[in-house]
C-alpha cells in the first residue's frame, strides 16, 4: 500500500536522481558493468553486484575528487589490479570504477520532457544528484536532458556517495537553496529517500514498476510529480 501524498509542498528545488530516474542505458547496452567485470574474471552474477554496490554506499573519496585527472587515475588504478582475488578488498572502489570507464550511453525516460519543463516553467530550479563518474555533464547531455538542468553534482566530482549526508548538503549549497525548500526524487529506497530525509529534505520515491512499496511518499510517473509541488 502507498502512502498517500500529503498537502503540496512549498518548493524551490526539485533534485532528481539520475540512472533510472531521468534517465536509463540505451537498449542492447545495459550490461557494461557485468562485461567489464566478466573481462577481468569475475563472475557478475546479481548477488556480485549487489554486494559491490552495497559496499560502495556513502563511500568517502574526496582525496581523489581533487580533479578530474586524480579521479580518472584512481578509478583506473583500480580496474588494473582487479582481479578476483582482490575483489572483496577493491569492493568500496569498484562500482565508483566502473561508472567512471564503463557507463553505458544514456536515453531519457519518455516522461521526463512532460515534467521538468513544466516544473522550470513554474518557478523551480533542478538539480541532479548522482552516484556516478566524473563525466555526469556529457552523459546527460548526449541524452538530451542537460539543457533544463540547473545543477549537476556527480559523487565522483563531490567526493562523497549518496547515501553520505554531505553530497545533499552540497547540492543545497551550490543551488542556494535551503533543505526545507527542496524536494528530492529517486528510484532508491536508501540513496533517494532515506538519504535525503537524513539530511532534512523531504523525498519522493519513484516506483515505476507500481510495486506497491509501503511507508514512502510514492510516485510511478514523473507525470504526476507536479500534482504534489507548490512553488
Amino acid at each position: 500500500m502507498q502512502l498517500a501524498l500529503t498537502a503540496p509542498m512549498q518548493t524551490r528545488l526539485v533534485i532528481f536522481d539520475a540512472f533510472n530516474t531521468l534517465v536509463r542505458p540505451v537498449p542492447g547496452l545495459e550490461n557494461t558493468f557485468v562485461t567489464a567485470l566478466g573481462n577481468a574474471g569475475i563472475d557478475a552474477t546479481p548477488a556480485v553486484m549487489a554486494r559491490l554496490q552495497s559496499a560502495s554506499a556513502g563511500l568517502e573519496h574526496r582525496e581523489w575528487s581533487r580533479s578530474r585527472a586524480d579521479y580518472v587515475d584512481w578509478t583506473a588504478a583500480t580496474l588494473r589490479k582487479l582481479t578476483p582475488s582482490t575483489i572483496a578488498a577493491a569492493a568500496p572502489r569498484i562500482i565508483p570504477a566502473l561508472e567512471q570507464w564503463h557507463q553505458a550511453p544514456m536515453q531519457m525516460f519518455p516522461d521526463v520532457a512532460g515534467c521538468i519543463p513544466a516544473l522550470r516553467e513554474r518557478g523551480i530550479a533542478i538539480a541532479i544528484c548522482s552516484n556516478w563518474g566524473w563525466d555526469l555533464p556529457e552523459d546527460l547531455a548526449q541524452a538530451q536532458v542537460s539543457d533544463w538542468i540547473d545543477v549537476v553534482v556527480s559523487s565522483a566530482a563531490a567526493g562523497w556517495r549518496k547515501p553520505n549526508s554531505a553530497i545533499y548538503r552540497t547540492v543545497l549549497d551550490v543551488a542556494g537553496v535551503e533543505a526545507d525548500r527542496a524536494v528530492f526524487v529517486g528510484d532508491n529506497i536508501d540513496a533517494d529517500v532515506r538519504g535525503p530525509q537524513r539530511a532534512g529534505i523531504r523525498s519522493i520515491l519513484l516506483d515505476r514498476a507500481g510495486s506497491d512499496v509501503d511507508g514512502y511518499a510514492t510516485i510511478t510517473s514523473l507525470c504526476d510529480l507536479l500534482l504534489h509541488l507548490q512553488p
